[in-house]
């Protein structure tokens, strides 16, 4: 079977790539041959990491995107943030590079998502609701994604799915 999120699957016989001709919405891939016993198959699927939107008509996501890694969705948790920063004061640049590591001391093993994204420094509200659009700075930090399934498992923690993203 080969899910839908799966770009450009590959798979190989006893370690020898084999011609498989996909339908344009991947389902399943067939190979009909004569069977021996010891025969592998290898599916190799890309684990492409994607920044993500919603339908525009989910208005609380719009102008935000989510990342996503393969059918992994990813969050960012404030436990992974400067103290002064929150979740909701990060900003992916349209052109972020996200590298994927394993990090074998997080939970028992988890695949994480690095970057640089930036953080809004003029975030003082004291009590207001409303106030005078202020010019806000944006300063670099490094981020650092898990998957959502893994949150909540480090402490009290505050954490978003859905992140601000700057314009071109």
């Amino acid at each position: 079977r080969i899910p839908g999120w799966a770009k450009d699957a590959q798979v190989r016989l006893n370690l020898r790539p084999v011609a498989v001709n996909f339908p344009p919405t991947p389902t399943y891939a067939e190979l009909r041959r004569v069977w021996k016993s010891g025969d592998v198959i290898d599916l190799n699927l890309r684990m492409d990491t994607e920044l993500i939107e919603a339908n525009p008509l989910v208005e609380e996501t719009l102008g935000q995107v989510a990342v996503k890694r393969g059918p992994i969705v990813y969050c960012l948790e404030s436990v992974d943030l400067p103290e002064s920063v929150k979740p909701l004061e990060v900003s992916m640049p349209p052109d972020i590079e996200l590298r994927a590591r394993y990090d074998r001391r997080l939970l028992g093993g988890v695949a994480v998502l690095e970057g640089t994204g930036l953080a809004r420094t003029n975030s003082t509200w004291n009590g207001q609701l409303y106030r005078e659009r202020q010019t806000t700075k944006l300063t670099p930090i490094k981020l650092r994604l898990i998957p959502y399934s893994v949150w909540a498992n480090r402490g009290p923690s505050a954490m978003s799915v859905w992140l601000v993203l700057l314009a071109r």
